[in-house]
């Protein structure tokens, strides 16, 4: 099982949720919203306190998989901001997008479901399971590869 799983298994069971909002609560990760022009989200560690941003213009349907992302980095690089990385400097920030992508993944689609959801059909889309899920298609792609 990869790293990124093994924290998402580890806080699902520690919390008993996969809301990303609850999450945030118990961790206490505060969630501000603000008008971020084209950015979807960003996660912030201002001395030492972890802060998540999402956009206010942002649909019900985008704000979960956003959170859940920014989620990710939050856990996984509390230490970097990645935005910061990616505008002002040569960093290639690939390796933590995907990384957040896949902790998105993980923590909003549970493997049993997608496995009820799939079975019965003879062949079901990445685009159908987006959007029975209602997350990105990138992340039930990240799914599909773990099988």
């Amino acid at each position: 099982m990869s790293r990124i799983k093994n924290i998402v298994n580890d806080l699902v069971k520690k919390y008993d949720t996969r809301n990303p909002y609850e999450l945030c609560d118990f961790l206490d990760i505060p969630i501000l919203y603000n008008n971020l022009g084209n950015i979807k989200g960003l996660f912030q560690n201002v001395q030492e306190s972890p802060v998540i941003h999402l956009n206010n213009s942002l649909s019900e349907d985008e704000l979960k998989p956003v959170l859940a992302h920014e989620l990710g980095h939050a856990l996984l690089h509390k230490e970097f901001n990645v935005c910061f990385l990616n505008n002002y400097t040569f960093c290639i920030t690939d390796k933590f997008e995907s990384e957040a992508n896949k902790f998105a993944a993980h923590l909003l689609i549970e493997d049993k479901d997608l496995d009820t959801f799939s079975s019965g059909y003879e062949y079901v889309t990445i685009e159908q399971l987006s959007k029975n899920f209602c997350v990105p298609e990138e992340f039930i792609m990240y799914k599909m590869r773990q099988f």
